[in-house]
Formats: C-alpha cells, structure tokens, sequence
C-alpha cells in the first residue's frame, strides 16, 4: 500500500520527512472509481476505519484522531513528523530567548522544567461550535494544571502560547498568571507547535492543535477533560471514557 498526498498539500511543508508519494493532482489515483473510506466517530477508535480493501484506490475521509489508530508505529511516525530545520531552528530560538531572560531575572537554572502550555478559545466561542457541545477551560483548570507540575517540580517555567485571538490574548492576561508563568507572543502556526514540542511538558485546553504538539512533546501531559458538553452531539464524536482520543499516560484534570 502506497500513502498518495498532493506536493501542496500543507503537511508536506511542515513535515517534510513523511514516507508518502507526493504528486501534483491526485486525481489521477481518486478518480470516480475511487473507495472511499470515512470513520463513524471522529473522535474514537473504529476497526472498521482501518478494515477497508487495500489492493483498491482509496481516499480516506477521516480525522483518524485516535492513538490507538498509530500506537503500533509510533516510533516510526515519530521520525517522519519532524518539522524543518528552519522551522526548528525559529521554535528553539523562541525559547531561547523567554528561558534566558526568566533565568537571567530569577537566577534559576538548576533542573529547570519548561512546560509548554497551549490556550486555544476563539473559534471554539463561536454560538454553532458552543451548540455542537465545545466547552473551552475555566481559570480552575488552569490552576490546578499549574499546580500540579509546581508540586511534581522544584523549579518550573510556564510558557503559555495562544494565537491571535484578541479574546484568548485577553483570558490569558487575566487567568494564567504568576511569577513562573511567561506569555509568549503569537508566531506562526509552525513555529508555535514546534516550539511547544520542544518543551519538557505541555498543558493543553481543547483542540488538536494542541493535542498534536503534546503527542510530539512526548513528556508528562495534563488535559482539559472537559471539553465536550455531557449528553452534546460533541461527546457522541468520543468513545465512552473518551480514552481513545486521550492517551492513557496523560493526565485529565477539570
């Protein structure tokens, strides 16, 4: 089985290591005859998903946001999503320069943990999204984030990344604070999820922005296991416990 993605693909300038055959149209391999493959719940393992007729042209139509989909070849997935060398080279430097100035005032080097800590609300906010069952965090969760690494680490500083939202911008200032805790300004969306993943641990609200620059991190993860409205068309998208989408290692707080 050959993985087809189009050369404009965006992933394809993130990634640029992906194992795929990367072509100019792709209509050529999805044309009418096509299998076309979807997923029942975007949110949850389905066997079927993966079940489908592999000597056939496929499209696959899915988030595929599961772990489970990929736990079998994560070290190989691994080592295809690295981001560029430059897009490495602007996350490292991103950090560089708040880790500096927060030793430089602080004096604090020794076993310092950086936690990455992504804030997505925006689109989230939005009446169809709070309808469909989205809920976006609350400054308790946030404490209780914080305040579970400051008591699992002697030495922490908190990078807290959103995006441009001026409503995000604004919650950020007002609800995650401290004398340990950096706001950092808005990059692109590249250099952002690098930089995340380049931290020792992440802090994550909702969305799979964050989701992913977490899985990339590999270190301890604290989730907002709130996100979907009980009884909401959202909480049907996830599997009973929701530990299909949440990997079993990472730590769900409210």
């Amino acid at each position: 089985m050959i993985l087809v993605l189009e050369k404009k693909d965006h992933i394809n300038t993130v990634f640029p290591n992906l194992d795929v055959l990367k072509l100019n149209n792709t209509s050529s391999v999805c044309g009418a005859n096509v299998q076309v493959v979807g997923e029942k719940r975007p949110c949850a393992y389905d066997i079927e998903t993966i079940s489908f007729n592999r000597r056939r042209n496929s499209q696959h139509r899915s988030y595929l946001q599961s772990w489970k989909y990929f736990e079998k070849f994560e070290s190989e997935i691994r080592k295809q999503f690295v981001f560029t060398q430059e897009v490495q080279t602007q996350a490292q430097s991103v950090i560089n320069k708040y880790t500096s100035s927060y030793i430089k005032q602080k004096g604090i080097s020794e076993n310092l943990q950086i936690i990455g800590i992504h804030l997505r609300r925006g689109d989230y906010l939005k009446d169809y999204n709070i309808k469909y069952g989205y809920q976006t965090v609350n400054k308790e969760y946030m404490e209780k984030a914080l305040k579970y690494y400051r008591t699992k680490f002697e030495n922490c500083l908190f990078l807290v990344f959103t995006g441009h939202s001026k409503d995000a911008v604004k919650w950020r200032a007002e609800n995650i604070n401290g004398s340990d805790v950096i706001h950092v300004e808005a990059n692109s969306r590249n250099v952002d999820m690098c930089a995340l993943s380049k931290c020792n641990h992440t802090i994550i609200t909702v969305g799979s922005f964050g989701w992913w620059a977490a899985w990339l991190n590999n270190g301890n993860t604290v989730y907002f296991k709130d996100v979907a409205r009980q009884n909401s068309s959202l909480r049907s998208d996830f599997s009973d416990d929701m530990k299909d989408f949440f990997p079993q290692n990472w730590i769900g707080l409210s």
